[in-house]
């Protein structure tokens, strides 16, 4: 198994994302590496809802709002996981942007996701 030295979980918070941070946390472990968990605050309204025109009236986000309950949520997560002293962030952006910049930032080895909440006829 390869020596990773900084693995990054990340985390959705999902109902079952609980199984990724154990498996991320047992991993950390078996490597002697240092772990740290993130969540990303997607706050943008979907594409598909507002036709390209950048917003739909009526629908406003409250981006503090939802920063905050995330960090509630990734904390409770970390506390249940018997992980309080592990690092851990939650950012506003897209994922798919912030989850490569903030790993190559800090150096990450290996990043550890599970399957996002969203499948199959569910995403429809």
């Amino acid at each position: 198994m390869a020596a990773y030295q900084r693995i990054l979980v990340c985390l959705d918070l999902d109902p079952h994302c609980g199984q990724t941070l154990s498996r991320a946390a047992m991993l950390a472990q078996a490597c002697g590496a240092r772990l740290e968990a993130i969540h990303v605050v997607e706050h943008h309204a979907p594409m598909d809802l507002d036709y390209g025109l950048g917003g739909l009236p009526g629908i406003e986000l409250d981006l503090p709002a939802l920063l905050k309950a995330a960090r509630e949520r990734l904390d409770g997560l970390m506390r249940e996981a018997g992980l309080e002293e592990t690092p851990r962030e939650v950012l506003a952006g897209m994922a798919h942007l912030e989850i490569p910049r903030l790993a190559q930032e800090r150096d990450v080895d290996l990043i550890v996701m599970g399957a996002h909440a969203r499948r199959g006829l569910e995403r429809l």
